[in-house]
């Protein structure tokens, strides 16, 4: 089914773009987030019926599928309700988030969706990003809810608060104030490194969706993958069962 309800800012030509969701993973395929996927559906569910909701940051390991569960139930729910448009806006660019919402008018709801957010040290645009989170002037007349992801916890590196400790007049003052963006959002979802079992499952649990026979030689091929890759996350689990499948032939959707 095809969807005008995803939108993207393009920042290079300064506009709104309207695009389809295409390649959305299947939230059935998000192996072993059940908790974290029930805690963003039942948010969103009540941001679009009017009830309260809260701003969600998903933090965690790269590739655990925290932008793939927020993807793929903005996508289920654009099948459900018709009150609210998702706005993808690139990390590099949440200095624009008052331009967007001052310039451009919006009929519905808005889920602000932004992906990898995090800051380097000296990077000021946090308390711009601060500010919009609070409430701005410019966002006021408009019902937002707004999803993060992020390798790390508070949005910025551990040592740049840790220097905050070190070198603040007040070493409390500092540090919160890094850290008083992190709490501007009601939900923490944190996403953590897998076992070798629960890496085997999330495996297992693709070739079964697309009924294909798992057995010990294919459980031998995936931990020999992991091991030359270092990690094991989700990404990586759907990397090697795509590899599997062009080595054999198999076409998958």
């Amino acid at each position: 089914m095809e969807n005008k309800t995803l939108l993207y800012w393009n920042s290079f030509k300064n506009n709104i773009e309207e695009v389809t969701f295409n390649k959305v993973l299947d939230l059935d395929l998000l192996y072993g987030l059940d908790q974290q996927k029930d805690l963003i559906e039942q948010n969103t569910r009540n941001f679009l019926d009017d009830l309260s909701y809260n701003h969600a940051l998903l933090w965690g390991v790269r590739g655990s599928g925290k932008s793939s569960l927020i993807r793929g139930i903005v996508k289920k729910f654009a099948n459900e309700y018709d009150n609210f448009v998702t706005l993808e806006v690139n990390s590099d660019d949440i200095l624009d988030l008052s331009n967007i919402f001052i310039n451009f008018e919006f009929r519905k709801n808005i889920i602000l969706f932004i992906d990898d957010l995090s800051f380097e040290q000296n990077d000021r645009r946090y308390i711009q990003f601060k500010s919009f989170l609070e409430g701005s002037f410019s966002n006021s007349k408009y019902n937002f809810l707004v999803y993060v992801t992020s390798n790390r916890r508070h949005l910025m590196k551990r040592d740049m608060i840790d220097n905050e400790r070190s070198s603040a007049i007040s070493q409390d003052e500092g540090v919160e104030e890094k850290v008083s963006l992190s709490d501007r959002f009601g939900l923490w979802i944190s996403f953590h490194n897998l076992s070798k079992n629960d890496f085997i499952l999330i495996v297992k649990n693709y070739f079964d969706h697309y009924k294909l026979q798992f057995n010990n030689n294919i459980e031998d091929l995936a931990l020999k993958w992991i091991f030359a890759r270092g990690n094991r996350t989700g990404r990586s689990a759907y990397q090697f069962f795509k590899d599997y499948c062009a080595k054999n032939k198999i076409k998958i959707s």
